[in-house]
């Protein structure tokens, strides 16, 4: 599908400057270490504190960002913040599970009930509204855009951008995490289109651009089960030789590059290693 076929960012070392030296002293300097996320210190939430909206993008398919989103949410509520996570999931395929909010309603809906052409009906994200549903301080939403509502392809993103708007609008004051597909919560267009996070970013009436991070998730070698153009399939992936798993010898970390610096996301996760994720039915 054609939202999932950029499986990594650009990373055109244009970065910071020609010299790659500096972007992995810049690297070493600014990673924000999340081995061991469950016992953070305060760190993480250091380096998100002025945010009030997080969307990260992956491959669908892999483990670590479903991961990240329910540990990222727990450390969250832990530090006094209300969270509220939104899921790349049409909401007419999640009604049994809206109506009666357990967890055998969360594999009888329609989603993760029926096959998946993408990797997002994984056991990784049906376990994030699991989790999450026994933390008091968080909710799940959904957002993916529903059979008919779409006129056009383009339609996809400004109506999934108006969902997240209506969810920030009704919880004015919580964090709003979302986990997406990797090309939606990009700020650069994306084949001259803009996607769901250029929209949030631009609207007046939200005015939070500057409280925006978008992250994209990149990884050293590993696994990953989705589709690439090819239908669903397990593929091996390496980028062992990039600055980014060579600069810090973190299993994972946090990202950011510097304000007002030209790339399509904020910054990135990194984890060593991308694992594939199990799909419910298969």
């Amino acid at each position: 599908m054609t939202r999932i076929l950029l499986c990594i960012l650009t990373f055109g070392l244009s970065l910071l400057s020609a010299n790659g030296q500096d972007f992995s002293e810049y690297i070493k300097n600014n990673a924000v270490r999340t081995d061991e996320l469950d016992n953070s210190n305060n760190d993480v939430c250091n380096l998100l504190a002025a945010f009030k909206l997080i969307m990260i993008g992956e491959m669908h398919g892999t483990n670590e960002p479903a991961k990240f989103v329910v540990q990222l949410a727990n450390l969250l509520t832990k530090n006094k913040d209300s969270v509220q996570i939104g899921l790349e999931i049409p909401t007419d395929l999640m009604t049994k599970y809206i109506a009666n909010q357990t967890d055998d309603n969360i594999y009888a809906s329609d989603f993760f009930a029926n096959k998946s052409d993408d990797g997002r009906t994984s056991f990784a994200w049906a376990e994030i509204i699991s989790k999450l549903n026994k933390n008091a301080k968080a909710r799940i939403f959904f957002y993916d855009t529903n059979e008919g509502e779409c006129m056009t392809s383009e339609d996809r993103d400004s109506l999934m951008y108006l969902k997240i708007k209506k969810e920030i609008k009704l919880f004015p004051n919580w964090k709003t995490i979302t986990l997406s597909g990797n090309i939606h919560n990009m700020i650069l267009p994306y084949k001259n289109n803009p996607k769901m996070a250029i929209y949030l970013i631009r609207d007046k009436e939200l005015d939070i651009s500057k409280k925006i991070c978008t992250l994209n998730h990149y990884y050293q070698s590993g696994t990953m089960l989705n589709n690439i153009g090819n239908g669903l399939e397990l593929r091996e992936v390496n980028n062992s030789s990039s600055i980014y798993s060579q600069s810090v010898d973190f299993d994972s970390y946090l990202l950011l590059f510097p304000e007002n610096h030209k790339e399509k996301y904020d910054g990135i996760y990194f984890t060593k290693t991308v694992s594939a994720a199990k799909i419910i039915g298969h």
